[in-house]
């Protein structure tokens, strides 16, 4: 068996529209007045994690065979559209069919905002694995977080929060940071954006090591 674990970064789309920003508007309005968040901090949350405002930056990846061996893989091309493209080349390979998905809060966040986004750019998804998300089941994504929730997401913690709990290091910690990593791309330090994305990688494949046993 051939597991894929994967992780995706996110950034804010340029404005579409004056409608779509009105909308954004509204939403940054109503986290504010919910979290006393700060509104820049705010708005662009709103932007980075919805498929409607948002765009994929990168993509980390992490093939993981039963015999422990890995292999490390960042799919960062110079626009959305390539990136997303040279990803789904992957995914819909013949040699990824049987492969199982791991990730941390997969199913409610990566994996939606990759088929939305492939939506935008028509680009065909042909492994009906990945986009099979049928809860309550590890057939074929084994989402780390919602094991640790039991799939009650009301009860679910941050990536930080679980790498913290079991003793692993946090993928958070580092140079570029989750409101960084944008620039870091438009200065063209890929080195910089590769290595973050695949901290949370590594934390995704730690946790899930300390808990496998109890998966299967």
């Amino acid at each position: 068996m051939a597991y894929l674990i994967l992780d995706i970064e996110t950034i804010p789309l340029p404005p579409i529209d004056d409608e779509v920003e009105l909308a954004i508007a509204k939403k940054v309005k109503m986290r504010i007045e919910k979290t006393g968040d700060d509104p820049e901090n705010a708005e662009s949350l709103i932007r980075s994690t919805s498929p409607f405002f948002g765009q994929v930056l990168c993509i980390g990846m992490r093939w993981l065979q039963d015999d422990g061996t890995s292999k490390d893989k960042v799919v960062c091309e110079e626009n959305e559209e390539a990136t997303l493209r040279a990803f789904f080349e992957i995914i819909n390979h013949p040699s990824t069919r049987g492969a199982k998905f791991i990730h941390y809060n997969g199913v409610g966040f990566d994996i939606p905002f990759l088929t939305t986004r492939a939506a935008h750019y028509n680009i065909a998804i042909t492994n009906r694995k990945f986009t099979n998300l049928r809860r309550f089941t590890f057939d074929n994504h084994i989402d780390v977080m919602l094991y640790l929730c039991n799939w009650n997401s009301y009860n679910s913690v941050s990536m930080d929060i679980a790498c913290r709990s079991f003793g692993i290091p946090s993928p958070k910690e580092g140079e570029v940071k989750g409101d960084t990593v944008g620039k870091a791309f438009e200065e063209g330090n890929i080195e910089a954006v590769n290595e973050y994305v695949m901290r949370d990688v590594e934390a995704t494949h730690q946790l899930y090591e300390k808990l496998k046993q109890y998966i299967f």
